[in-house]
């Protein structure tokens, strides 16, 4: 009986792989969206609001809102991870299992490009993604496993005590399947038409 449990548990495994690989390639999403939307107008105004709204939606938590440069940014925030059903913040199921084994954060940056008649003529997403480093702590005990995640454990490196202030957040480049999703979903909610292209 252990031994059929070993192989589905194997056979299951090697599908859940499988069918990560098998996902849309990186080249078939798209960050840019060109647009035709004369500025100032309503038409603007509800394109505008429908950007904040879609990145609200989705959890992001907006920094900076520059109508006139045309730039909104969000705050960084911890990335979706398995049991989070509720939250939309990962598109692949490979993001997904990142974010669950490791500390990931995800931030956006949009951009509108304005033409020569001052009309908005392109909307570009990028999606950083963002993983946690922490000096490895020294775990040579049982008693230290309920510390190891506190900051009374010394570092293998030689610091006395790791602290927050040791941690960083390691660029992990951009994310084009949540910079794909968003375009998408903004699109659908500002009801705006245009030619979508690769970046």
């Amino acid at each position: 009986m252990l031994i059929h449990r070993v192989h589905l548990l194997t056979v299951v495994s090697l599908l859940a792989l499988t069918a990560g690989c098998l996902g849309p390639k990186r080249s078939d999403y798209v960050s840019k969206q060109g647009v035709s939307v004369a500025d100032p107008s309503e038409e603007a105004d509800q394109f505008w609001e429908a950007i904040q709204d879609t990145f609200r939606r989705y959890r992001f938590r907006l920094d900076r809102v520059d109508r006139r440069a045309g730039v909104i940014t969000t705050m960084p925030v911890a990335s979706q991870h398995f049991l989070e059903f509720w939250r939309h913040d990962v598109d692949t199921r490979d993001d997904l299992w990142e974010a669950t084994l490791n500390p990931m954060r995800r931030w956006v940056e949009l951009s509108v490009v304005r033409g020569p008649d001052n009309a908005w003529e392109q909307l570009s997403i990028v999606v950083h993604k963002e993983r946690l480093a922490s000096p490895d702590r020294q775990f040579n005990s049982t008693g230290a496993a309920y510390q190891y995640f506190g900051d009374s454990l010394p570092s293998t490196t030689g610091l006395v005590q790791v602290t927050a202030e040791h941690n960083q957040w390691l660029d992990q480049g951009r994310d084009p399947a949540m910079e794909d999703r968003l375009l998408r979903a903004i699109l659908k909610r500002a009801e705006v038409e245009g030619e979508r292209s690769r970046s």
